[in-house]
């Protein structure tokens, strides 16, 4: 019953894609992972890691290298199944000017109304749903659809994720992960999320999906920014029309 109503989320998602707008070479959304498992500093940490990451020269550089030289990004702060919170709405992103606007945006963005509270649950999947879901409403069209899920824990309600991913794939979006591992700061009574074998195979098993899709890892979110700017590389790079695409060294 769970993958037959999945499936039929996933057939209205498809009837609900708009049939018009402006032509980007990637609508990426952007989904960062704040539920009890991440302090008041690794909150900032993730934010700031986004804000820093789609402002970087190198980014910017590479995103107005693509086809249509612009791409439009949604940014989410997520925890369990019924907690998904809009950081930014979609923003399209082509020149340094643009990039620093939706930088500051991500920078000063409302915090979650559940900050604070404990939320011990984790759902990837929900936030995959949104995502779908949100792609929707994008005032852009591309034929590259990326969720980009950051996210230190497991899934551990709603939907089953692979399930979610599978339908995601089947709708030629792709979701690409960043691991964030070995967190010095797990829930407060000391237990934590991380799989057996680590997060990098629970993500490459469940969560990452679709062409080209991979998994980075952060050890620990003090290194959070510089991972986030190595993974929005290596989505961009493959933009640059004409060429085939290598993975960059980083």
């Amino acid at each position: 019953m769970l993958r037959r109503g999945v499936m039929g989320l996933g057939l209205a998602l498809c009837a609900a894609m708009p049939a018009r707008g402006e032509p980007v070479d990637i609508l990426l959304c952007l989904a960062a992972d704040v539920s009890e498992s991440v302090t008041a500093s690794e909150y900032d940490l993730q934010k700031e890691g986004h804000a820093s990451a789609i402002e970087d020269p190198d980014v910017v550089d590479l995103i107005a290298s693509g086809p249509h030289g612009r791409i439009a990004v949604l940014y989410v702060e997520w925890a369990d199944q019924e907690q998904q919170h809009e950081g930014i709405d979609w923003q399209v992103v082509g020149d340094l000017p643009s990039a620093r606007d939706v930088a500051q945006k991500i920078r000063t963005a409302a915090t979650p109304p559940w900050i604070g509270r404990k939320v011990r649950n984790t759902s990837i999947s929900e936030v995959v749903q949104y995502c779908l879901r949100r792609f929707a409403t994008a005032p852009a069209v591309s034929r590259r659809r990326v969720i980009d899920i950051s996210s230190d824990g497991t899934n551990n309600v709603g939907a089953r994720i692979d399930h979610v991913r599978d339908l995601a794939v089947s709708q030629g979006v792709v979701i690409n992960a960043l691991a964030i591992e070995d967190s010095l700061s797990p829930f407060p009574d000391g237990t934590h999320t991380r799989p057996i074998g680590g997060l990098v195979s629970y993500f490459e098993a469940n969560v990452v999906g679709g062409p080209g899709a991979f998994v980075e890892v952060a050890k620990g979110y003090a290194s959070f920014g510089d991972m986030i700017r190595k993974k929005f590389i290596l989505e961009l790079a493959e933009l640059q029309e004409g060429r085939t695409w290598v993975r960059p060294p980083l």
